[in-house]
């Protein structure tokens, strides 16, 4: 996971090694899942809306598939992911990265 982001902003955008649908099905699934306080809702075509129970967090993720990688025969699927986390506050978006985190990571290690 590649992340190119200002901590101090509220647009955060990552390259991840995952293609939008997959991204999408575990954003929905075991990431905002009966177990998270997150919720997470398809508002259209690679493009999300999460919230969080009994808070001011708000957050847009926009997913765009990029040219797949070519190392030798392999190809690995690029995926541009653009978080706008508007007014919420800089703990609640660190939260959020976390669990993000927790769940998005590929690879080991």
């Amino acid at each position: 996971m590649k992340a190119d982001s200002n901590p101090k902003s509220t647009l955060v955008e990552y390259e991840m090694g995952y293609g939008a649908d997959e991204f999408g099905k575990v954003l929905l699934g075991p990431f905002s899942g009966d177990r998270s306080d997150f919720d997470a809702a398809e508002i259209g075509r690679h493009h999300w809306r999460v919230s969080r129970a009994a808070s001011a967090f708000e957050l847009e993720i926009k997913a765009v598939e990029m040219p797949p990688r070519k190392l030798g025969l392999f190809r690995l699927p690029v995926l541009d992911v653009k978080f706008d986390f508007g007014s919420t506050e800089t703990s609640l978006r660190d939260d959020f990265l976390h669990r993000f985190h927790q769940y998005f990571h590929k690879g080991g290690g």
